[in-house]
């Protein structure tokens, strides 16, 4: 695993318990609308971007882009 693979695991991992922990979810229940909606693959996409600034303004474009999926209401 590279440097930047690591840094990127880093961040989906910490978004999910942030994510879990604000939306007052179960594990299980983040964990199937990261995967669901390809969260993960959205921070992997995106993290040149997201990870200039802090977890919790990542978190809020997180949850933009799964209001716009309708996933969050």
């Amino acid at each position: 695993m590279t440097t930047i693979d690591s840094d990127i695991a880093d961040m989906q991992c910490w978004l999910m318990r942030m994510a879990q922990r604000k939306w007052g979810k179960s594990g299980s229940e983040t964990a199937r609308i990261f995967h669901e909606y390809d969260v993960l693959g959205y921070i992997r996409d995106l993290y040149g971007i997201l990870h200039l600034s802090s977890y919790d303004s990542a978190l809020k474009d997180i949850e933009g882009y799964l209001m716009h999926k309708g996933a969050l209401g």
